[in-house]
């Protein structure tokens, strides 16, 4: 009699199309991540293969696997991005193909050493001034305005606050310049990536002609950096820290660096404060009380760095937005060697699809998940792998104490000035980056206290509750 053996490495998981395979849920991960990826736990548990049976993508779910696969760099690697099937010395690899996100091994924990002090808690405080000029530069601009686009306002804020803390500028339009080379370049590269075609007129092309440009800028930013040692700005902070056996970063990191610190910094803390100010606009008593609480500490000023510790409901406020909306809401890493995850064994090169988003609606970890309540962090501590909006482990975001000084600076300035409200029965849909896909209109009004709860439509009322 023969006997029957059970396959211990089936990965549940859906079906797999003819011909297309996990390129068919691919497609639908893609296309609505927010829906899809809790359809997948849902239906088949904590370890799920994109395609059952099929090990090239693996999603794995949970704090006890956000543990394993983040705090074993080795074992899994962050992914190479785009630029590693590219060629090396162009423009568009030299910019974005050293960065410290993308650094493995060694040569990430030198690096992430090197850089530590540019965002240790006493640096980053150093650009509390700058950031609030650059609030209140904003704040004045929409000055007899009755209407304003709250998502693209953010990513104009960000950006400013980015640029300025990066490289120091001073002048208003040296600083929207170089802003919009750095957006323009982060804009190209995913066109760039569908065709990687080095023809005239194509979007690679246009990307490495972009990229040449900035490259340029930024060496002759930093020659000019090399000479200064009075400057705090990050470059500078950068281009002179060294480890104990004297080694720095020579400027093709630096350029690198420098540019993936724009990526990274201006477009995921302008997503975290239009969430925050859309979920304050839906939960009128917790708006109240947030600007209660602003105004009876800081009486309209902005604060400083002392008084950002005694506003507590604000930090709670913060972290509940970036647990319900992470602006990282999805992150992957790739298996170096066969290994064991959650019981199953993968082979080498296995990519593993992990999600914030996810944790973070788990309800064994969050009463009422899907629910804005930044009171449950009163009582609420829950670890690194549980709640993790800047990622975990090694690669955990380098400047999460710069974007958190950051948005709760703007928050506190701009709530005691002007509330804003979205415009009524607005269609809100979350783009994969976890971005309103339209925009977000928002009327311009001062702080008058009038909080009331405005409708509004579109996927954002499958993945909040929004009801009372």
């Amino acid at each position: 009699m023969a006997t029957i053996i059970a396959a211990k490495n089936v990965i549940p998981g859906p079906r797999a199309l003819p011909l297309l395979g996990w390129r068919a849920n691919m497609l639908k991960l893609f296309r609505d991540p927010f829906t899809y990826l809790p359809l997948l736990h849902k239906q088949y548990g904590n370890v799920v293969a994109l395609a059952e049976g099929d090990l090239t993508y693996v999603c794995a779910f949970g704090p006890a696997l956000n543990f394993q696969v983040l705090s074993k760099p080795d074992l899994f690697e962050v992914s190479a991005g785009p630029f590693q099937k590219l060629p090396e010395n162009t423009p568009l690899v030299r910019i974005g193909g050293n960065s410290l996100q993308m650094m493995k091994g060694e040569k990430h924990r030198q690096q992430r050493r090197l850089m530590q002090p540019a965002f240790h808690r006493q640096q980053v405080a150093h650009y509390r001034d700058n950031m609030v000029t650059l609030v209140q530069r904003m704040l004045d601009r929409w000055q007899g305005r009755s209407e304003i686009d709250l998502s693209r306002e953010m990513e104009l804020l960000t950006r400013s606050v980015t640029v300025k803390a990066l490289f120091g500028l001073d002048n208003e339009a040296e600083i929207d310049q170089l802003g919009n080379l750095l957006e323009r370049m982060v804009a190209q590269i995913p066109l760039a990536m569908i065709a990687p075609i080095n023809v005239p007129g194509t979007p690679y092309y246009q990307t490495q002609r972009l990229a040449a440009q900035l490259e340029t800028a930024l060496q002759s930013m930093i020659a000019r950096k090399r000479t200064q040692t009075e400057a705090h700005d990050l470059l500078s902070v950068l281009i002179h820290a060294h480890d104990e056996d004297g080694t720095t970063l020579h400027d093709k990191e630096l350029v690198s660096h420098a540019f993936t610190l724009f990526s990274a910094g201006f477009s995921t803390t302008s997503a975290a404060l239009t969430w925050t100010i859309f979920l304050l606009g839906q939960h009128p008593r917790i708006y109240e009380r947030l600007v209660d609480e602003l105004l009876s500490v800081l009486h309209g000023e902005p604060p400083t760095i002392e008084q950002l510790k005694q506003l507590a409901y604000l930090d709670a406020v913060v972290k509940e937005s970036l647990r319900i909306l992470p602006p990282g809401g999805i992150g992957q890493r790739r298996a170096t060697a066969p290994c064991e995850l959650g019981g199953y064994e993968l082979p080498a090169g296995s990519t593993i699809i992990y999600s914030e988003y996810l944790t973070h609606r788990l309800p064994e970890l969050y009463e009422e998940p899907d629910r804005f309540k930044p009171e449950r962090w009163n009582t609420l501590n829950r670890t690194a792998y549980e709640y993790l909006p800047f990622s975990a482990g090694q690669h955990r975001c380098i400047g999460a104490d710069f974007a958190l000084q950051e948005a709760k600076l703007a928050l506190a300035t701009l709530l005691q000035r002007y509330r804003l409200e979205i415009v009524p029965n607005t269609t809100i849909k979350l783009d994969l980056t976890m971005h309103p896909k339209y925009g977000l209109p928002a009327r311009v009004l001062p702080q008058d206290r009038q909080f009331s709860r405005i409708p509004v439509r579109g996927n954002i009322r499958q993945i909040i509750n929004l009801d009372e």
